[in-house]
């Protein structure tokens, strides 16, 4: 290998992990602070929906953050709102851990989901930018993996940090770390938007020009419908497997860390199928994977299948939602190219906005047992799987 194509090797994958680290932000403003939950019930004297409505917070604020920074980036650039998205995201942070209540803590979470938005939404824009077909999907795939990677031991470390430092503390630790990879994007990512002003339309008719396109419209219920699953599992688990079965912390961070290892294997998995076969039939297969793994929990719990099942139910479900990140996106974005940024934002905020939609009902609902929670990963999966089968229709040759 030539000097100057090691460089560009070099180059690319540093690129990779710089972004695949930004997309950490959002997921570890979640997942390290999960063990947490039990603890900020007992000093708030909050009940299940108030602490859920910390998470939905964040998502909430990630779907609004998605839907505007990629328009902002068409204009102006990715670089400019990536280092502003990520500042904020340190400032916000910090502020979470001096949160004097609930409500304020719910507040300050939605400004840092706004904050996190920005990274996600303009490392797909960059990707896009760079990369076009099925390179795009394998570099998404490759971004996903860090993104997965990373967080895998956050409620670990968030049960480790819980009795030493408190919940607020474990805001401080996320806070440097932020600050760390605002530091890493600073200097690390360059600019790839070539056509910087080049387009006159405004923001709204860019982002009805993208939904013109029936294929964004499918590819986007699909993620949607991922994301909400991923979401609703991740705020119903603290309190049904910790506060319904009785498991410790520590207990559901390694539970918590298997299933994200779940994760990761959809991920690559599918990475490895795209490269062989058409998107669209293993889209649709990691999704029809995510609604039998939801359904069966409930006659597998009448069955005396016991936490065993549940635990066995929620991994299948997770891996299949790994399966269709990277390629729901992949296809989301691929006839984009002209304004990436505004798809990015679009496709972000559906996702977003649904993962907000959907992640408290269980709570609402109350957790006794597994059943609302079976109930709402059953709906997702199956619209998501509905999705999958359209776009296999749609896209066969």
């Amino acid at each position: 290998m030539t000097t100057a194509r090691a460089d560009t090797v070099r180059q690319a994958g540093l690129l990779v992990v710089v972004l695949g680290l930004l997309t950490t932000l959002g997921p570890l403003s979640i997942d390290l602070y999960l063990p947490a939950f039990p603890a900020l019930q007992r000093q708030f004297g909050a009940d299940d929906g108030a602490v859920q409505l910390t998470l939905a917070g964040m998502t909430v604020g990630l779907a609004l953050g998605n839907l505007v920074t990629g328009a902002w980036s068409d204009r102006v650039g990715r670089r400019r709102p990536l280092l502003v998205a990520t500042s904020l995201h340190v400032v916000v942070t910090f502020a979470c851990a001096v949160a004097p209540t609930i409500e304020a803590l719910t507040a300050l979470r939605v400004i840092q989901g706004v904050a996190a938005a920005g990274s996600s939404v303009l490392v797909l824009a960059i990707a896009r930018d760079v990369s076009d077909g099925p390179a795009l999907v394998r570099l998404v795939s490759r971004i996903t993996l860090v993104t997965t990677t990373v967080p895998l031991l956050a409620p670990v470390a968030g049960a480790a940090l819980l009795p030493l430092v408190g919940w607020r503390g474990i805001f401080a630790v996320l806070g440097v770390f932020a600050a760390l990879v605002l530091a890493v994007t600073a200097a690390a990512v360059p600019e790839t938007r070539r056509t910087l002003g080049s387009d006159d339309r405004s923001p709204l008719s860019r982002a009805l020009a993208v939904l013109r396109d029936p294929g964004f419209r499918i590819a986007t219920l699909l993620g949607a419908m991922t994301y909400a699953g991923v979401y609703a599992y991740v705020a119903a688990s603290p309190l049904l497997l910790q506060g319904v079965h009785g498991i410790s912390p520590t207990q559901f961070a390694i539970v918590f860390l298997a299933n994200s290892l779940g994760l990761v294997v959809g991920v690559q998995t599918s990475a490895v199928l795209h490269r062989r076969r058409p998107h669209a039939p293993v889209l649709a297969g990691f999704a029809a994977l995510t609604a039998v793994a939801a359904i069966a929990i409930v006659p597998l719990q009448h069955a005396g299948a016991g936490i065993a099942g549940l635990l066995g139910c929620l991994w299948l479900f997770v891996m299949g939602c790994g399966g269709c990140f990277a390629g729901a996106a992949g296809r989301a974005l691929r006839d984009q190219s002209a304004q990436a940024g505004t798809a990015t934002s679009v496709y972000g905020f559906s996702t977003f906005a649904a993962a907000g939609l959907v992640a408290p009902v269980a709570g609402a609902i109350g957790l006794r047992d597994a059943t609302p929670t079976a109930a709402v990963l059953a709906a997702t999966a199956v619209v998501g799987t509905t999705a999958a089968v359209l776009m296999f229709v749609r896209d066969r040759p």
